[in-house]
């Protein structure tokens, strides 16, 4: 089971690594350096959830709770792990978001990983800053059926964050939220949450 975790901060140790020492070809245009991009966010924050029962199905009901998130930078900020744990009205949910950033792209990836699961998702979002917002873009499995994954992250003031994840069946046309968090900082440290 850890086999491939490791194989994959190995591969992107690997890939971070590397372009690091490299040139740029004549005449390329310079990729924007993410590696701050996050650097809002590092910290420990209470968090406040609202979560769509039943999403893509018309249900109205929404259920909403409390948790704590500590965001910790690693590899200098070209990397960070969010850790979370709240107790959801379904029980105890404890989860990290590992983001990773591409120097090469200019781009950040996205995977998350619930203490239940014990592994990270399947398909990474992928995205990139603009305007003080990170939209990540993937496509997963809903009942079934393909859909269009958007989660969002943006700064909303010096010590608040929100983010909000939403669904689209259709493409990316129309989209359905789903999922939104509004995070206040409690603190600029990072330690670990207990067990």
């Amino acid at each position: 089971m850890a086999r491939p975790l490791l194989t994959l901060l190995f591969a992107a140790a690997t890939l971070l690594a590397a372009p690091a020492t490299m040139a740029a070809p004549a005449g390329a245009t310079a990729v924007h350096d993410g590696s701050h991009d996050f650097d809002f966010i590092f910290g420990t924050w209470t968090e406040h959830s609202r979560r769509l029962m039943r999403p893509l199905t018309g249900s109205t009901e929404w259920v909403e709770w409390d948790g704590r998130t500590v965001v910790r930078k690693v590899w200098g900020g070209r990397a960070n792990l969010a850790e979370y744990k709240g107790v959801a009205p379904s029980g105890l949910l404890e989860l990290i978001a590992l983001r990773v950033y591409n120097p090469q792209t200019g781009q950040w990836s996205l995977s998350f990983a619930t203490s239940g699961a014990g592994k990270l998702g399947d398909n990474p979002g992928i995205g990139e800053f603009k305007d003080g917002r990170i939209d990540f873009y993937d496509q997963e499995l809903l009942n079934g059926r393909a859909i269009l994954v958007r989660f969002s992250i943006y700064s909303t003031g010096p010590d608040t964050h929100a983010s909000e994840q939403a669904f689209s069946a259709d493409g990316g046309k129309t989209w359905e939220v789903n999922w939104v968090n509004a995070y206040t900082r409690v603190s600029r440290e990072t330690e670990p949450q207990g067990s």
